[in-house]
């Protein structure tokens, strides 16, 4: 592994799995580094989101540790997290479709004294305007790209040092999905340390820092975005066409 300075977010020789005795991650590694946007890319059940939901204390760690900023945070549950600084936006059910866009993000500062909501607010439609030009229009009307939008406004609202994003395209329309990947590198650029799994490995690739290829529930490979964007292994293996588009 290589030496990164300033690590943010670590997990080291992680087993762990859904079900007792059915382990979906095999001794797998990974390193986040201060404001670094790390990808994880792979085939389909190769263990991307469960390594994401693994160190979000979603999925119970048999083996291995999993640290933040250098303290040990395995299994510890999710709300304890969000207090440390672990933001998390699931693929799916992301926001309360009959809540407003204003509601939603109040909803993600549940932890916060009253007095600071508004002003986080403010913060998330500086990034967001649209969600602004918006804020009384309930979630269920936007499309899936502002959903996705308003569920990492939210995530945001507790201003978190790492963000993980869970396929955050996924089901999304390719214009959909470039807005998305162009919302993760605004984020990225405010200082947010971000881990992205993705189905669309090419263009996570494109906006990634860093990146790792898991199959079978272990690391494949490790490098840059842009190193692993051009190695012939990786491209014949996850990539096909894709990569020479």
């Amino acid at each position: 592994m290589s030496d990164h300075s300033n690590t943010v977010l670590t997990a080291e020789g992680l087993i762990a799995g859904y079900l007792p005795g059915v382990d979906i991650l095999h001794n797998c590694n990974f390193v986040l580094g201060d404001g670094e946007l790390v990808g994880i890319i792979g085939p389909n059940g190769a263990g991307k989101s469960t390594l994401l939901k693994a160190m979000f204390g979603l999925v119970p760690i048999r083996e291995g540790t999993v640290t933040l900023h250098g303290d040990p945070i395995t299994n510890l549950p999710a709300h304890q997290l969000v207090r440390k600084g672990v933001g998390f936006v699931p693929q799916t059910e992301n926001v309360f479709p009959s809540l407003t866009i204003v509601e939603n993000l109040q909803m993600g500062a549940y932890q916060l004294p009253k007095s600071e909501v508004a002003g986080r607010i403010d913060g998330i439609n500086e990034l967001f305007p649209r969600l602004g030009e918006r804020a009384k229009q309930r979630a269920g009307l936007l499309s899936g790209g502002e959903r996705q939008m308003l569920a990492m406004g939210r995530a945001l609202m507790m201003q978190p040092a790492v963000l993980l994003l869970d396929e955050p395209s996924a089901g999304l329309s390719p214009a959909y999905q470039g807005e998305v990947f162009e919302n993760v590198k605004a984020i990225n650029a405010t200082g947010v340390s971000i881990v992205i799994v993705e189905q669309n490995a090419h263009r996570a690739l494109q906006i990634s820092d860093r990146a790792y290829v898991l199959d079978q529930g272990k690391n494949a490979y490790e490098g840059t975005g842009r190193d692993l964007l051009n190695d012939p292994k990786v491209i014949e293996l996850y990539l096909g066409t894709l990569a020479r588009r």
